[in-house]
């Protein structure tokens, strides 16, 4: 014969287990939800050992060199408005890098072959604030040069 208190007990255990599932279940699906219309569209594309930006708006390309010596990048920038919602489309164009901004909490791979969709919110900062992007994926020899900035305009 089975013990009411016991059967009560499982319920609960199974009720509360999928309960947890189910809010887990929405919560990753919002997560990985891209924006209906937003702010700003952007290409980016990881080569050894440096990242290109295109815009398809209007048709710029950037590819951007980074000099350890003054902590400074050449060629271009992600260039984004404050409070902006941009979408990103990361690949790669011969090994496996990482695109990485520490400070937005924002990091996904960029994987040759293979698109990697995302979108984040730019925040409401002053123009000219600029936040490191780095590979965060050991991408072979000068791979400490693969850095850019996303610039608020």
């Amino acid at each position: 014969m089975v013990n009411r208190l016991e059967l009560v007990w499982t319920l609960v255990v199974v009720g509360l287990l999928a309960g947890v599932a189910a809010y887990s279940t929405i919560l990753l699906y919002n997560l990985d939800a891209l924006p209906a219309h937003p702010t700003e569209y952007v290409v980016v594309t990881g080569n050894q050992w440096f990242w290109q930006f295109y815009y398809p708006a209007n048709h710029t390309l950037y590819n951007i060199s980074y000099d350890a010596a003054t902590n400074s990048a050449t060629g271009g920038a992600l260039w984004a408005l404050a409070g902006a919602t941009i979408q990103v489309n990361v690949t790669s164009n011969d090994v496996v890098h990482s695109f990485n901004i520490p400070a937005l909490g924002v990091r996904i791979d960029a994987i040759p072959g293979r698109v990697n969709t995302f979108a984040f919110s730019v925040p409401s900062v002053a123009a000219g604030t600029q936040y490191l992007i780095q590979c965060t994926e050991f991408c072979g020899t000068f791979h400490g040069t693969m850095r850019a900035f996303l610039v608020v305009t």
